[in-house]
């Protein structure tokens, strides 16, 4: 039995986290969030995706998420993992970060993927079922001073990419499916 999995098709909401290959900083550029932000966005209205609390890091992101009745969390996260990882590589490529590009294609030629593949993201998402609403706080509040304790801000809701104004009653760039218990 593997570890870290979704349990009952992601209905119950689970902390899971996105880690850039090698922890490269590729998300200090708006540019590169946006293509998350983007993402995240369209698996919430045509996918079933339900977004209850993210952060953006320089290097990873994390994610309080669910899905609708009827869809598969695992699925999901699946899709948008392979459709970020294709338009970050684009991205690079636009904007000539060879380096970034080589470091990607390289961790895909040692994990014995084919030529020319790239592999973004690290293996796995380390998915967390938050089956307590004691739980699921403890999560939010880890995910929205993720920021803090990286000394990039001094309040969580000062941090751009985040969903920590949204829980303030404010807007940012993607809508919040709130968590209720």
């Amino acid at each position: 039995m593997r570890r870290y999995r979704i349990i009952e098709d992601g209905i119950i909401p689970h902390f899971v986290t996105w880690t850039l290959t090698e922890w490269l900083p590729l998300f200090i550029s708006d540019k590169y969030c946006e293509i998350l932000i983007n993402s995240i966005d369209y698996c919430r209205r045509e996918k079933g995706l339900l977004l209850h609390a993210y952060v953006i890091m320089p290097t990873h992101a994390h994610y309080i998420l669910s899905a609708k009745s009827g869809y598969i969390l695992s699925d999901i996260l699946r899709d948008a993992r392979k459709f970020t990882a294709k338009e970050i590589v684009r991205q690079l490529q636009q904007d000539g970060h060879g380096l970034y590009e080589w470091v990607f294609r390289d961790a895909a030629q040692k994990a014995g993927r084919p030529q020319g593949s790239y592999k973004v993201w690290s293996d796995g998402t380390h998915p967390v079922a938050l089956v307590s609403e004691q739980m699921a706080i403890q999560k939010l509040e880890y995910l929205h001073n993720n920021p803090i304790r990286k000394g990039l801000v001094e309040l969580p809701e000062h941090w751009r990419y985040s969903s920590a104004a949204f829980y303030l009653d404010e807007k940012g760039p993607v809508q919040i499916d709130p968590l209720e218990w």
